[in-house]
C-alpha cells in the first residue's frame, strides 16, 4: 500500500491526462444536460424524442469511438517510441475512415429520419418531433468525425487540454444558442426542438474549427504535410484493421446493445423512456471519471508498451485496477446524494420523477463495478493491444445475458422499469470475473509497434 501511494510518477502521469480528459467528458455531458434541461421545459414528448434521436447519434459516436480507439492504440505506442512519422500516417487513416463513416450516418439520418424513429417508438408525436430534430443535426456527424480524430491524436501524444477547451467552447455556445432558438430571443421565433438542433449543429461546427486550428497552428507533431499524412499503404491499412476491427465491432456490439435497451424500455411505456433519458444524462455527469480514467490508462499503458517497458505497464494496470472501483464508489455516493436535488430542475410528472430517482440510485450502487469494467475494457486491454478479448466479453455479457434477461423481464413478466434496469445491470457483475482473470494472465500485453516495424523491415 505504501508503494502504491508513494509512486509519484504513476500518479503524476495519470493526473496529467485524467484531469483534462475527465473535464472534457464532463463538459460534453454538460452539453447533453443543458439540452435536456431546456428541452425538458417543452414536455416529456420532447425529452423522449431527443433522447431517442440521441440513441442513433450514440451508435455513430461509438462507431467513431471504435475507429479512434483502434488508431489510438497505435498512436500511443508510437509516441512511446517517439515515432512521429507513423503517428501522422495513423492520423490520416483515422480521419479518412471517420469521415466516410460520418457520411454514411449523415445520409441515412437526412434521408430516412422517420424510419429511424419508428425503430424506437410508435408514438406519432415523438416520431414527428424526433424526425424534425434528426434532419437538422445530420450534418453534425461530419463535424464530429474530424473533431474526434484530431482530439484522439492530441491526447495520445500527451496534449489533452486542447480538446477539453474545444468542448468548453462548444458547450457555452450551445447553451447560449439553445436559449436563443428554443425559446425565441434576439428577434428569433421560438423554434422548440428544431431550435435545439440548430444550436447543437452550430456548436459542433465551432468545436471542430477550434481543434483543427489548434492542431495545425500550435503543434508541429500533428501538422505534417498532406503527402506525409496520406503516405500509408495497403499493408499499413491491413495492420490497422487487424487490431482495430475488434474495437470497432466491440463498440458496435455495445452501442446496439444500449439501443436495444432503449427499445426494451419503450415496451414499458413512454415515461420509462423519458426516465432513462434523464437518468442516463445525469449519471453520465458523475461517471465521466470512469471514461477519463480508462482513456488515460490506455494512453500511458500504450506508451509504456511502445517504449518496451512491459513490466511497468503491468504494474500500472494492477494499480489502476485497485484505484478504479474506489473512485467509482466515491462517484456513486455523490450520485446517490445529489440525485433528488438535480431532478428538481426537470419539468416532469411526479411519477416519472420518482421512477428516475430509483433508476439513478441503482446506477449509484453499480458504479464501483462499472468503473472497474470500463477501465479494463476501454483502458487496460485496449492500451495493451488486446482488443479481441474485450469484444468477446461485450458480446457475451450484453447479448447473451443482459438483453435476453431485460426483454423477458419487460415483455413477458411485465416488470416495472426499476426492476428491469436492475436485472440489466447485473451484467456488470458477470464482466468482473472474466476481466480479473485476464488481467492476471498477462496475455493482454501486445506490442503493436514491433508488428509495424516487422511489416516495414520484411
Amino acid at each position: 500500500m505504501k508503494k502504491f501511494v508513494r509512486n509519484k510518477e504513476f500518479f503524476l502521469t495519470i493526473i496529467t491526462l485524467l484531469i483534462p480528459i475527465t473535464l472534457q467528458n464532463l463538459i460534453s455531458s454538460s452539453l447533453n444536460m443543458v439540452d435536456n434541461l431546456m428541452i425538458g421545459k417543452l414536455g416529456e414528448d420532447a425529452i423522449a424524442a431527443v433522447g431517442l434521436v440521441n440513441q442513433y447519434f450514440f451508435i455513430f459516436m461509438l462507431c467513431l469511438s471504435g475507429i479512434n480507439a483502434g488508431a489510438g492504440i497505435f498512436m500511443s505506442q508510437f509516441w512511446g517510441k517517439k515515432d512521429v512519422s507513423n503517428i501522422r500516417k495513423m492520423l490520416g487513416l483515422d480521419a479518412i475512415i471517420s469521415i466516410l463513416t460520418a457520411l454514411v450516418f449523415s445520409f441515412i439520418a437526412f434521408m430516412f429520419p422517420q424510419s429511424i424513429m419508428k425503430v424506437f417508438t410508435k408514438e406519432a408525436v415523438v416520431i414527428d418531433l424526433g424526425t424534425e430534430y434528426l434532419k437538422i443535426i445530420a450534418i453534425t456527424f461530419i463535424f464530429t468525425s474530424m473533431t474526434q480524430a484530431l482530439s484522439t491524436t492530441l491526447r495520445c501524444i500527451g496534449m489533452a487540454r486542447p480538446p477539453m477547451f474545444a468542448s468548453l467552447v462548444g458547450v457555452l455556445i450551445n447553451a447560449f444558442l439553445n436559449w436563443v432558438f428554443i425559446f425565441g430571443h434576439f428577434g428569433f421565433d421560438a423554434m422548440g426542438v428544431a431550435g435545439a438542433a440548430i444550436a447543437t449543429s452550430i456548436a459542433r461546427f465551432i468545436e471542430m474549427v477550434y481543434v483543427v486550428i489548434y492542431a495545425y497552428k500550435a503543434d508541429d507533431i500533428i501538422a505534417g504535410k498532406l503527402k506525409e499524412i496520406m503516405s500509408f499503404n495497403s499493408e499499413f491499412i491491413k495492420m490497422y484493421f487487424k487490431t482495430s476491427s475488434s474495437v470497432i465491432i466491440n463498440e458496435l456490439i455495445w452501442s446496439l446493445g444500449i439501443t436495444t435497451y432503449s427499445i426494451i424500455y419503450a415496451k414499458i411505456g413512454i415515461n420509462a423512456v423519458a426516465s432513462m433519458q434523464i437518468a442516463t444524462t445525469i449519471n453520465n455527469m458523475f461517471m465521466v471519471l470512469s471514461i477519463g480514467l480508462a482513456t488515460a490508462a490506455s494512453i500511458i499503458i500504450g506508451n509504456k508498451i511502445g517504449a518496451n517497458e512491459e513490466d511497468t505497464a503491468l504494474e500500472y494496470a494492477t494499480k489502476l485496477g485497485i484505484l478504479a472501483p474506489v473512485v467509482g464508489a466515491v462517484a456513486g455516493t455523490a450520485l446517490w446524494i445529489a440525485s433528488p436535488w438535480v431532478l428538481k430542475n426537470f419539468s416532469i410528472s411526479h411519477e416519472t420523477l420518482n421512477l428516475t430517482l430509483i433508476v439513478l440510485r441503482i446506477m449509484a450502487v453499480f458504479a464501483p463495478l462499472r468503473f472497474f469494467n470500463v477501465l479494463m475494457i476501454v483502458g487496460v486491454f485496449r492500451g495493451g493491444g488486446d482488443t479481441t478479448y474485450s469484444m468477446l466479453i461485450q458480446l457475451g455479457t450484453v447479448w447473451c445475458f443482459a438483453i435476453p434477461a431485460g426483454f423477458i423481464a419487460a415483455v413477458y413478466f411485465k416488470l416495472p422499469l426499476d426492476k428491469v434496469f436492475f436485472i440489466i445491470c447485473l451484467e456488470e457483475v458477470v464482466k468482473v470475473f472474466f476481466e480479473a482473470k485476464r488481467l492476471q494472465s498477462k496475455k493482454w500485453i501486445r506490442n503493436v509497434v514491433e508488428e509495424v516495424d516487422c511489416l516495414y523491415n520484411s
